[in-house]
């Protein structure tokens, strides 16, 4: 009977793709879960860290503390490990990103792969090695702001 549906509930097909307000939700989830990460790391720290006090450390219970955050930490980290990875898969599905490797002798690809590469070009590689833009806009910045002090400074002379 494990694979029975309960009654009043209509089937779930297990191929219809979410929609976006399921993966919203999903991406939701998996923000508090990071969250949630860093709790159990903040538990792990706490139990192996020796208290302010001059209180006797109890070494059974910050082993069994620490095992006890280590164990949540891990579950949580596989559990957002599995999410995120359905969410790569929904974009790939929905034609956002292309994981699949070009096959030889093929054009290279323009469509995002999905690691932050554009055909062969590695976009990340590419824009921590030129400032030029940031140079020119910085440039295009303060000239605008010394046009503005320049028309702001001529009005009050006027008045």
């Amino acid at each position: 009977m494990s694979g029975d549906v309960p009654m009043g509930d209509e089937p779930v097909d297990i191929h219809k793709p979410f929609t976006v307000e399921e993966n919203i939700r999903q991406l939701n989830a998996i923000d508090q879960s990071i969250v949630q990460l860093m709790n159990h790391t903040a538990n792990a720290l706490n139990a192996v860290s020796i208290p302010p006090t001059a209180s006797p450390v109890d070494v059974a219970s910050q082993k069994q503390g620490l095992q006890d955050a280590t164990d949540s930490f891990l579950d949580t980290l596989n559990s957002v490990e599995v999410r995120m990875k359905r969410q790569i898969m929904a974009l790939e599905e929905a034609g956002i990103v292309n994981l699949k490797p070009a096959a030889k002798g093929t054009k290279v690809s323009l469509k995002p792969d999905g690691v932050g590469n554009v055909g062969k070009l590695d976009i990340g590689w590419l824009n921590s090695r030129g400032n030029k833009v940031e140079r020119e806009m910085e440039a295009e910045l303060w000239s605008k702001a010394k046009d503005y002090l320049e028309k702001e400074s001529e009005s009050l002379r006027k008045v």
